[in-house]
């Protein structure tokens, strides 16, 4: 029975190369990166700084519908990755991932205001939970404010449409949520 030096195996690594699974698990990872980019839409794809070759792969494997030749197209996505450097488009993905977690965040903020200014929740009653908001954003509507969450409680109570409470959802959202100019395409 022999034990095995750990030390004797980083020297193993080290003169040898990666692992078979290593190499592996990076090329399952580039094929990954070739079907993300491939599920983004044309105006994202374009601020990711991609080769026209990788473009064009990607535009053909969009295209490509049966199974078999998907999988080569995206094979052949992968070995194109796979001959430039991913570090800026692995950059540019996770800005697009950041800036989605932040627009959910925003979103589900926006959620429990709205939920709040309703009664929905048992935390404050309607009208104190319009007070706490407009302290908050005191750069929204007041007026308008409180027309929609009066005729949101109204809709509320007699069993009608939400159409009010749309339009107090999309207010608050305004409120909190600045419009921000459009990057530069």
């Amino acid at each position: 029975m022999t034990t095995e030096d750990p030390e004797s195996a980083v020297d193993f690594e080290e003169n040898n190369g990666p692992s078979k699974s290593q190499l592996k698990r990076d090329a399952l990872a580039v094929r990954d990166l070739g079907s993300e980019l491939a599920a983004l839409g044309d105006a994202e794809r374009a601020r990711v700084p991609l080769p026209d070759d990788i473009v064009s792969a990607i535009v053909e494997l969009n295209r490509t519908t049966r199974h078999g030749a998907r999988k080569r197209q995206l094979g052949w996505l992968a070995k194109r990755l796979r001959q430039v450097d991913i570090e800026p488009i692995e950059a540019a993905l996770e800005s697009f991932r950041q800036r989605a977690r932040a627009n959910t965040q925003n979103l589900h903020l926006v959620e429990r205001w709205r939920d709040q200014l309703l009664g929905l929740n048992a935390e404050l009653k309607p009208q104190e939970a319009l007070t706490a908001f407009l302290e908050n954003y005191p750069q929204a509507d007041r007026q308008l404010l409180r027309q929609l969450q009066r005729n949101a409680l109204k809709e509320q109570s007699q069993g009608k449409p939400p159409r009010s409470a749309r339009l107090l959802f999309k207010s608050v959202r305004d409120a909190i949520i600045p419009n921000e100019p459009l990057p530069p395409a």
